[in-house]
Parts: structure tokens; sequence; C-alpha cells
């Protein structure tokens, strides 16, 4: 039996993407299009089992085949994309972007880490449809943009995707522009939600691009004017400075600096609309801005800075509990990657599915996962909100009593009423206490938990009081192989709602992505917990005051989880 099925191999070759045959066809929907390609029903049956054929070096070589790559990948990369690969021989859109397009190969100029809060996010995305609307008049062009987004409608028992109204995108709880606001924007707002459960640079772009259409499924109204127009190779790539856009935002002035005023790090008032809209006209002016300076000076220490820029309008007040002075590395939420040759990138994604089981891994997400702790040799890193997959769970415990390091970044109470549902796993404490208890002592070393700690804090603090929450998804192996994207380990992301990563062979990139890590919180210093799954504190012994239950849930937290549930849907 091959590692990489003739099937699988002749998928990846194929001439036709999703994206080019609907080129071709502009206004035929896109599901139309994909089930023409690839057929419509997907193969069920037992599960994939990693590592069930272990790849030989011709194995490898056939890999490589079927992929973009100017450069050979290491093995590990290898190893987990051709486990994922295997999925293909279930569906051959598991990936949810067309095989030929799923790996090739990119860069990464810039990458952000950050903590997961309330903000004007939202407010930011309607004011730059109107800004890009005036800036597109000015030019006297017309934009064709397409937004889409997950609201639970009734309709969607019957079709999952809702071209959705003007009254409806424009309402209270969606607050985008109406056509008048943006009269130079053709917009086009679909709601994707699949009943029950759903919810960088260089060649790859083309598997985003592709993948947005597959999620979007239906027609274009009107067609995207680039779909005919697929990205030229590019001649050289563009890092820190002499990217025009990254050193046009003098990224600096972001980081967090005694030498800066608190003022520097408010959200603008321009942000939130009205008159100054606070957009320039180009890179160049906003560069100019920065450097001229806004304020006046006033200084305050560097705590103090972070617990500001880090407070949010939901949370404002709160106070920090890390002693002044004692802030390590600098807080520096933008990461300017130095310039580095294009590396290996694969798309490891999952199709929403709205059973209500939870065993299927046969998705490429799910697989890169377990082939990454099933192939490491020294170390694997994971840091994700919530930790309770039973897949997961149980890769983690093998790869530790085969003797690898694994550190586990999770936060304390996230989400615990859900999690607390039947099937869903449990909380993180629950969990990561009957993890300890089922290693033996000297496994146990190997095992490293931590409660995320922000960097403004000596101790951790319970998600359900929304102060210091923590949103990172990451996995990384034995240094060089990453996996990143909005996939949680936990059982929704596992086995239900649709997610999207890259798999990344790239040691430089991984190596600051770990000390980005480390830089903005604190959760390597104060976060450890005991080998029974207990917080304590270093200096006095005391546990959390707001620790979770490490012993399950009750009665009345699955009703109140149930709740919880049910007003997210809304």
């Amino acid at each position: 039996m091959s590692f990489v099925s003739d099937n699988a191999y002749e998928l990846v070759h194929a001439n036709e993407t999703v994206t080019s045959t609907l080129a071709a066809s502009p206004n035929e929907s896109v599901e139309s299009v994909a089930e023409k390609l690839y057929g419509k029903h997907v193969k069920r049956g037992s599960n994939l089992k990693v590592g069930e054929h272990h790849p030989t070096p011709a194995d490898l070589d056939r890999v490589v085949e079927c992929g973009n790559f100017t450069s050979r990948p290491s093995d590990l990369f290898l190893q987990i994309y051709g486990e994922v690969l295997r999925t293909y021989d279930f569906d051959p859109l598991a990936n949810l972007v067309s095989p030929p397009l799923t790996a090739s190969t990119g860069v990464i100029p810039l990458s952000i880490i950050s903590v997961w809060e309330a903000s004007v996010a939202a407010d930011i995305i309607t004011n730059a449809l109107r800004e890009l609307s005036r800036r597109a008049g000015e030019r006297g062009q017309k934009i064709v943009v397409k937004i889409m987004y997950d609201r639970g409608n009734i309709k969607q028992i019957v079709k999952q995707h809702q071209i959705v109204p003007v009254s409806e995108y424009t309402s209270d709880s969606v607050k985008l522009p109406s056509p008048e606001e943006v009269p130079n924007i053709d917009l086009e707002v679909c709601n994707y939600h699949q009943p029950l459960l759903g919810e960088s640079l260089g060649p790859i772009v083309e598997a985003f691009y592709d993948m947005a259409l597959l999620s979007w499924g239906s027609a274009l109204n009107p067609p995207l004017p680039t779909l005919s127009s697929p990205p030229s190779p590019a001649e050289r790539y563009r890092f820190q400075g002499d990217h025009a856009h990254i050193a046009a935002k003098d990224l600096d002035r972001a980081k967090i600096d005694a030498k800066e005023s608190l003022e520097t790090h408010d959200y603008p008032n321009d942000l939130k609309g009205g008159e100054q809209h606070g957009y320039d006209v180009d890179d160049a002016t906003e560069k100019a801005n920065n450097e001229k300076g806004l304020h006046d000076g006033t200084t305050a220490s560097k705590l103090s800075l972070i617990t500001k820029h880090l407070n949010t309008t939901l949370q404002p007040d709160t106070k920090a509990t890390l002693p002044e002075g004692e802030e390590t590395e600098d807080f520096t939420p933008h990461i300017l990657h130095a310039p580095h040759d294009p590396f290996p990138i694969a798309m490891v994604n999952r199709r929403p599915r709205g059973a209500i089981e939870y065993t299927d891994v046969n998705n490429p997400q799910d697989m890169a996962w377990l082939a990454g702790l099933h192939y490491a040799e020294k170390k694997v890193f994971i840091q994700t909100p919530t930790f309770n997959a039973a897949a997961v769970v149980e890769a983690t415990l093998s790869a530790v009593r085969k003797g690898i390091e694994v550190i586990l970044y999770v936060n304390l109470g996230f989400n615990d009423q859900g999690e607390a549902l039947p099937f869903q796993g449990g909380t993180n404490e629950v969990v990561i206490a009957k993890m300890f208890k089922a290693l033996e002592p000297e496994q146990k070393k190997l095992f490293k938990v931590y409660w995320y700690t922000g960097k403004d804090m000596r101790r951790p603090v319970n998600a359900s009081k929304k102060q210091r929450n923590c949103h990172v998804k990451l996995m990384i192996i034995d240094d060089h192989v990453g996996i990143m994207g909005n996939g949680n380990q936990d059982s929704q992301s596992w086995y239900h709602s649709q997610e999207a990563n890259i798999l990344i062979d790239s040691p430089v990139v991984c190596k600051d992505w770990a000390n980005g890590i480390r830089a903005n919180q604190n959760t390597h210093i104060y976060g450890r917990l005991d080998d029974d799954g207990i917080w304590r504190d270093p200096e006095d012994g005391s546990v959390l005051d707001d620790m979770g239950s490490t012993k399950g849930g009750t009665f009345s937290s699955t009703a109140k989880g149930l709740v919880g549930a049910v007003k997210r849907v809304q």
C-alpha cells in the first residue's frame, strides 16, 4: 500500500481548480463548479490511523512531487503533509481547497501576536469600506467586495449559504455600511452557517483565494474581476524596511516602551467614525504623520503602558499584579521577520460537519495535528484556548509516553460552561488533571502545562473574568515545523467547525513565533502547573481563588452551558 494513493496523487496534479474553472464560467455557482470537478458525495468509514503506513524514503520522494516546492521540505514536513493527502481518498475537498493548490511556497514578512479581547475591529472594517469607496471614487473606479460571516438563521437548515439583503446587513446586529454610504463599492454579503454545529505571501495565496470561493459556495453577483488574473510569481520578496506597507506603518511605535506616552496607546476616537476618519491618503503620508508624532511626550512606566494597552472597553480598570520593574522581554506584538527564502507551506483545513459525533478525524487539520504529535522526535509546543478533544488528548499522552516533551499553554476557565456540556470533552481544568493522573511519575516531567498569564500579571486570571484571555492557536514541532490558524484543540474545532490553518517548514519563522509568544505573555514565567494539574503560587504555595473544578461539571453548570450555547447561536 502506497503512503500517497494514486487517486490523491492524480488529484493534486490535475490542471483545473475551482478558481480556474469559475473564471471560465463566472456566473455559475461555486458549489456547482466544485461538484463538477470533484463530485458531491463524501465517503465515510473507519478513521485513518496516523503512522499505520510508516513512510519510506521513496514514499517521501512521492510526497515531494505533490507540492509546488522550490526546495525540498524536511522529512517531518513531508511525513505530516503525506498524512494530510490521505484524506483526499475520502473527500477531494476535505481541505476546502482545490487539491492542486494544497501545497507550494511562501514567505512571512510580518506576524502579529495578539490577545483575545473586545475591540473596535468591526468599526475599523466598516470605516475602511467607507474609505475604500472614497478613494475608488477619486480614481473613477468601482470595487467589488464580498463579505462572508456566520450568524445562525433558520433558513440555513435548508440552504447553508444565504445571500444577505441590505436591510439585514445594515441592521444594528451587523452594521455594515449601506449602498448609499459606499457608492463606489459593489458589496455582496453571504451568511454561511452549517447547522447544527458550524461556526502569507507568495504562491500559497492562490490556495487562500480558492478556499474563500469554496466557502462562499453561491454564485458571485457580480463576479470577482480578478478571477481570471492569478498572481504572477514574485521576482523577489520584500521584508522589514524594504517592504513598503510595513515600512510605512512604522511599527516601532507599536512597541510598548517607557519612553512613549500613555496617550500613544489609546484606541483613537477616529476609528469609531465621525468626520475625522483617521485614514491617510497613502502610506507615505501615514509614515510622515507617525514620524511627526502627535503627543507631548508625557512618560509612564513600561508596566502601566502594557496594562493600558491590554485593557479593553469590557474591563478598562484591570490592575496589574506584576510588580513594577519585573517585565522581562519587550512587549512586541508585531514580529518583523528577517529576510528569508521561500519555504514550504501547505493548507491544512477542515470542512464544516454538522453530524452529532465526535470521532471523525478524516480531514487535513486533524491529521496534521495528529501527525505532528506522532512524528515528533524531541518536543511539541501547543498554545490553544481550550484543550479537550479526545483525539488530541490521547495523541498527547502517547507522545509523552514515547519520551517527547510536550509543552502546553491553555487558558484557565476558558468557556467552561460550554466545554462542560455533554460530549464537548470537559473543561481545561478537568482534562489536564485527568491527563496528569494517567501518566507515570517520570512521564509527568515531560508534560509541561501552563495557564496563560498576561504580560502584566504574575498569576493566571480565570478567563470568565474577561480580563486577560488569549486566543493564539499554534503548534510547533521540533522547532522547525509549525501549524498556525484558527483551529482550537477542542471538540468543536476537531469534529465540527470549518477551520483554516497553514503548515510551514521554517526554523527561522518558528523560532520567531516561539520568541514572540514568550515576549508577549508571562505564561512561561508564572503559569506552570504542578504535576497534579493544580497551579500554586511559587512563593507561598497558595492556589487560585478562581480556579475551576478538576472533578467535572454538575447539572447546574451543564444547564448554564446550554443557555450560553443557545445565546451564541442567536
